[in-house]
């Protein structure tokens, strides 16, 4: 059921348990996004078994580049969004691991965080030269470019979304570019790893493009559906929105029509909106049918040429079977096993060489959509705070010794504490 228009209040801000600080923030902007650095890699694996394996140097190109990617350019364009949307976040109700404020320290914290970046990107270009063994030259231009040429259409459609109060606020046609030019990154981010690990043939890799692209739309309009609900509260069981003007939230909150208006949670926080059936229309559902068609026929194209009837029976397969987790929420991990044993079976009964590997796309986009449907505002991220915890305390013996115990704990956000 839609969610219909009601009547905004001013929202009162939520309590923040901890800002980040300056500091934390300049070495890693956004630490909850970490999750998509496994993109890269997972491109990188899957495109290696469909070629039936890759050769040293392959890895450790893809490898440096990872690391130019991930710590380097991605980060640098975060710091961009971040110093665009900083009044806006300051608003925000919420603690969204942005570039820390006060506003009145607006100056000094965007300047900061520009330096920064520069001094990002100059590494880039270093890495080219300092390895020209490796010949990624090119590769790290073309990133670059990339990241930052999806960031600059991004930022246009995102300046003009407007600032309303109204929830939700009508899917104009600026809005609607916007989720869809979010899954570019994701397409960059997994193309590169797949174009690292082998050479595939251009049909293999404009259905892979696809595939990943129509992913990052789901998994964003997803996510951003999740922390809207930041500016809900739950009265009698419905859902009741309040948002003010300022706080530029248009673009996430133009997706609540989606969500259901009743929930038996107590808090919006805890409320797992996306394990119910919502309408098919949603564009996170029309883009995961959309990514589900496409990777079949991806990973039968990647491990090798197949007649136009055996890409299109994948497709067909593929569609379908994300089609029917989008309509059957209760029945999701049995129909992606189920969808994965029938193209296996498909791929095997046709002789395609390497049929399971060829299934993994597929598996590996519908999985992921179960991860993240059964996520809750209150719990994105935190899967990667766990992995960052464990790794600082493994770190931690070494950092005391080489940097000092005082250091090490700043970094970690135990000091230097910006007021809010």
């Amino acid at each position: 059921m839609a969610a219909v228009p009601v009547p905004v209040r001013d929202a009162a801000p939520r309590p923040v348990p901890g800002r980040r600080t300056l500091l934390g923030y300049l070495l890693l902007p956004r630490p909850g996004d970490l999750v998509k650095a496994l993109l890269m890699p997972a491109g990188f694996v899957l495109g290696a078994l469909a070629a039936g394996g890759v050769d040293r140097d392959a890895v450790l190109r893809a490898v440096v580049a990872w690391i130019a990617l991930e710590l380097l350019v991605y980060p640098a364009r975060y710091q961009w969004n971040d110093v665009r949307g900083f009044v806006a976040d300051q608003h925000h109700p919420g603690e969204r691991g942005r570039l820390p404020g006060p506003l009145d320290r607006v100056r000094a914290h965007v300047t900061a965080s520009c330096a920064v970046a520069l001094a990002r990107l100059a590494a880039v270009a270093g890495l080219g030269l300092l390895l020209p063994g490796l010949h990624l030259g090119g590769v790290l231009t073309a990133i670059t470019v990339g990241v930052f040429g999806i960031a600059v259409v991004y930022e246009a459609l995102r300046a003009g979304t407007g600032r309303t109060g109204q929830v939700p606020p009508a899917p104009r046609p600026r809005l609607v570019a916007l989720w869809i030019v979010v899954g570019a990154g994701y397409a960059l981010r997994g193309m590169t790893g797949l174009v690292l690990a082998a050479g595939a043939h251009p049909a293999a890799l404009v259905a892979s493009a696809v595939t990943l692209w129509a992913f990052g739309g789901a998994f964003v309009t997803s996510r951003w559906a999740l922390e809207a609900t930041a500016f809900a509260r739950i009265e009698n069981g419905r859902l009741v929105w309040t948002a003010r003007a300022e706080q530029a939230r248009e673009h996430l909150l133009a997706l609540v029509r989606w969500l259901p208006t009743r929930t038996a949670a107590t808090d919006p926080a805890g409320w797992a909106a996306l394990r119910e059936r919502t309408p098919v229309t949603a564009p996170w559902n029309l883009a995961l049918v959309l990514a589900g068609a496409a990777a079949g026929p991806a990973g039968r194209l990647l491990t090798g040429p197949a007649p136009v009837a055996q890409a299109v029976l994948a497709g067909v397969l593929g569609g379908a079977g994300a089609g029917a987790v989008v309509l059957l929420p209760r029945w999701r991990m049995a129909i992606v096993l189920a969808g994965a044993v029938v193209q296996w079976w498909v791929f095997d009964a046709e002789w395609a060489p390497r049929p399971v590997a060829a299934v993994l796309p597929w598996l590996a986009v519908l999985g992921a959509f179960l991860v993240f449907a059964g996520q809750r505002p209150e719990t994105i991220g935190t899967g990667m705070r766990h992995v960052r915890t464990a790794a600082a305390a493994m770190l931690a013996p070494l950092a005391h010794a080489v940097v000092g115990e005082a250091t090490w704990d700043a970094l970690r956000g135990g000091g230097l504490r910006e007021s809010r």
